[in-house]
């Protein structure tokens, strides 16, 4: 019975486990950081003599309020009226389609980015020689087309459209947002509130803070700057590295009893050690993917919750304090109140002064 219930506490201590388990991803493979760490690093803000300063970093996620996609498109033909001919016709099924989508041609720019001459090379064959001649044979243009849309599923109808209009080549899709200044403000008002909460804790030890300097400073990414790429895969050992390997574990030494002589390589050599042959590796599959900044270095997020790639907003501010004890505290109290009473008195005097001219 002892034996039988071990059994069950382990069936049940492996199934709760597999319940639990955390979601990872192929990324591993080649990225492995963050993996069995012992202790989370924990910076310490340590006063320096009288002072110290709180830093409150604030991060926001924001959907793109429109995006912008960018496509090159190459003709070539004999001549530049051929080729300008062609290209034209392929924009305008481009632009028809698009506008079947609610795209305003008004939406669409194209950039002519070159016209250039194209060559090859003509055999000549004369009585005693050959000759390789570069001659020019036609003309190659170049153009890119600039989409602006503001729906994130249009993208894949307009590949579609592209690719019917033989345009295969996405340079870029901008993410594009609108009305920066407020989401600024509102990561400032975030980061006060950090501070605030941060003050607290000092007030709560009766350490008063008394400020004498900040600074501060905003920065922002893009996904196309937070792309990665990566390579899951196991290659295993090849046949021939593994027979070899076998015979030299199995026959690294034979005794011959006839002639009473020892043989420390063994009578069943590798043959094909010595030969030599090429390795081809098979290629391997690249995913590329967003990775957003990772949250924790901030002690605020705001919109974490988001399931599309967004553009991050940064705003860290820091605040430099005096720390005072109490008797310093009450002094500086005690000042500014005779301060606020000789303003007072000023602007009172400064009245009686103003009726008596009246008068």
């Amino acid at each position: 019975m002892k034996h039988i219930s071990l059994f069950w506490l382990v069936c049940l201590l492996t199934i709760s486990k597999t319940q639990f388990a955390q979601h990872a991803g192929n990324y591993l493979y080649n990225n492995n950081y963050g993996i069995n760490t012992d202790r989370a690093a924990v910076n310490i803000n340590t006063p320096s003599a009288n002072t110290i300063s709180l830093k409150a970093e604030v991060m926001m996620n924001v959907k793109p309020t429109s995006y912008t996609a960018i496509f090159s498109a190459t003709q070539t033909g004999k001549d530049i009226f051929e080729v300008d001919s062609m290209m034209a016709q392929r924009i305008d099924q481009v632009k028809y389609a698009l506008g079947l989508m609610g795209i305003p041609e008004s939406d669409v720019h194209i950039d002519a980015v070159s016209m250039i001459p194209t060559y090859a090379y003509k055999l000549e064959e004369k009585k005693f020689s050959k000759r390789s001649t570069e001659v020019p044979v036609g003309f190659e243009m170049k153009k890119n087309i600039h989409i602006l849309f503001k729906q994130p599923h249009l993208l894949d109808l307009i590949i579609s459209e592209m690719a019917f209009a033989e345009i295969y080549d996405m340079v870029k899709v901008e993410y594009n947002i609108d009305g920066m200044q407020s989401y600024y403000e509102e990561l400032r008002k975030a980061a006060l509130e950090v501070i605030d909460s941060k003050e607290l804790t000092y007030e709560s030890l009766k350490m008063h803070l008394d400020v004498y300097s900040m600074g501060d400073g905003f920065n922002c990414t893009y996904p196309i700057e937070r792309y990665k790429s990566y390579t899951a895969f196991n290659s295993g050992s090849s046949y021939q590295a593994v027979a070899y390997a076998r015979a030299n574990r199995e026959n690294n030494v034979t005794v011959n009893g006839k002639n009473t002589t020892v043989n420390v390589y063994g009578e069943k050599s590798y043959e094909g050690y010595e030969q030599q042959f090429i390795v081809q590796t098979a290629e391997k599959n690249k995913t590329i993917f967003y990775d957003r900044m990772p949250y924790n270095q901030f002690d605020k997020v705001i919109n974490a919750d988001t399931e599309e790639p967004c553009i991050q907003l940064f705003y860290n501010l820091q605040v430099y304090y005096n720390i005072l004890n109490d008797a310093q505290y009450q002094a500086k109290l005690e000042q500014e109140e005779a301060v606020k009473k000789a303003k007072a008195d000023a602007e009172k005097n400064m009245g009686r002064r103003h009726k008596a001219r009246r008068n």
